[in-house]
């Protein structure tokens, strides 16, 4: 990162740490599935509406982002 902020790639730097951020939510969201704190239905509609939100959200990145998700996740349930 410290060579991304020096070369002044500070949307880069921005675009990474958003779609990190949006990663991490997704783990939480499964994490918590499989604590029993949601349901599959609860997980399942609030990942769509991660997906949702994202696919319309502004920047390439966030496009990058649910294209890649798309392919790479088939529809799967925990149990």
């Amino acid at each position: 990162m410290w060579e991304a902020f020096s070369n002044g790639q500070i949307s880069g730097i921005r675009n990474y740490c958003e779609t990190d951020v949006a990663n991490t939510y997704l783990v939480y969201l499964r994490f918590q599935l499989m604590r029993g704190h949601l349901l599959q239905d609860q997980y399942e509609r609030e990942v769509e509406l991660v997906k949702q939100t994202l696919s319309v959200a502004e920047g390439p990145h966030w496009k990058e982002f649910v294209e890649k998700w798309e392919k790479s996740s088939p529809k799967q349930t925990l149990f």
